[in-house]
């Protein structure tokens, strides 16, 4: 038996992690991973470098009939960037578990369940939900992260020009994140109405200001016609719009810079169901 299963990179519009609302977009940057039984008794993880036993994998695989297996992971996402390589890593684990197992590759399902698992690993704060849907569902994801539901999900052609800076990310102070959360609220807002502009503005004043990393990366390319800001909790930096090549030449000053699709496709055949939807 073996299966195999992708996800994408994503980057952030709005960061859940003051509201628990968020937006987020798939960038074509992979993770990819194969599943393969063994004979050997327990699940186990490997990337290449070193091979580990993994209890999520195996809680994922109980009941499954399967005595051992190794999931082997490769990905082209930066660890602890800002860009979702955990919820990335986690939709690959599910999607290669639903397959290995025969269960319906439904969307709703496997993006709860990482959350829910990410949440008891503490890969996230938030379970992610706006990261993992992105990464799963390509396109620009506007969840509620509490109620693990999606307001809507839009797609938007185009490049995406990513900064992984020279600088690391700051410390994560929920307490401090969660207060004075007016400007947040008010970029999902403007989120939801496409004005990504100015909602990543204000995103990145809050974060940047909250987690200790610099504003000029975005303060910088303002006058270009981008949406620009920090992505998830730093300390890379995205931006996407007309004016992505002057962009890019202006963030090769501060550190290492991408350009990559933004994704509008899922990744795999998940099945996308209105219950992943809010309701009216």
């Amino acid at each position: 038996m073996k299966v195999k299963a992708k996800s994408y990179a994503a980057g952030t519009v709005v960061n859940a992690l003051a509201t628990f609302k968020g937006v987020a977009f798939g960038i074509a940057l992979k993770t990819e991973m194969k599943f393969s039984e063994s004979n050997e008794r327990g699940f186990y993880i490997s990337d290449g470098e070193r091979i580990e036993r993994s209890t999520v994998a195996e809680k994922l695989m109980r009941d499954s009939g399967f005595e051992g297996g190794i999931f082997e992971v490769e990905s082209e996402i930066p660890r602890k960037s800002g860009l979702g390589s955990s919820s990335a890593f986690m939709n690959c684990l599910i999607l290669c578990a639903f397959k290995a197992t025969g269960k319906e590759l439904k969307a709703e399902r496997i993006l709860r369940l990482n959350a829910r698992m990410s949440l008891e690993t503490g890969m996230s704060y938030t379970g992610a939900f706006d990261d993992a849907s992105a990464s799963l569902l390509g396109g620009f994801v506007f969840s509620d992260n509490l109620k693990m539901k999606l307001y809507k999900r839009v797609e938007v052609d185009g490049k995406v020009v990513i900064l992984l800076p020279s600088w690391e990310r700051g410390e994560v102070d929920l307490e401090r994140i969660r207060r004075g959360v007016y400007d947040i609220d008010r970029a999902f807002l403007l989120a939801m109405e496409g004005r990504f502009k100015e909602a990543m503005l204000l995103n990145s004043m809050h974060y940047c200001t909250k987690l200790g990393v610099p504003l000029e990366p975005v303060f910088a390319i303002q006058s270009y016609n981008v949406s620009a800001g920090l992505s998830g909790n730093g300390p890379s930096y995205v931006a996407f719009g007309e004016d992505v090549d002057e962009v890019k030449d202006v963030w090769k000053d501060f550190g290492e810079v991408m350009v990559k699709e933004i994704v509008n496709k899922p990744s795999d055949e998940v099945r996308i169901t209105e219950s992943l939807f809010l309701q009216d």
